[in-house]
């Protein structure tokens, strides 16, 4: 069986790239608080302020990632 952990999270969210920035979220350091627990994921994804509104897409191409 295959756990999920939040090593296998990393990876994934790896793939999420921020264009605008010219990377993933995981190697710019955008990612934090990587939790598994009972089958729930949960982490954070920093943005500048200034950029909330525009990080939408990012946002929703992680949790989908």
């Amino acid at each position: 069986m295959n756990a999920l952990t939040a090593k296998k999270v990393l990876e994934q969210l790896s793939s999420v790239t921020d264009a605008e920035r010219g990377g993933n979220i995981v190697s710019l350091g955008m990612v934090s608080g990587v939790s598994v627990e009972n089958g729930k994921v949960v982490f954070s994804i920093e943005v500048d302020p200034a950029r909330g509104r525009h990080a939408e897409p990012l946002r929703l191409a992680a949790q989908q990632a």
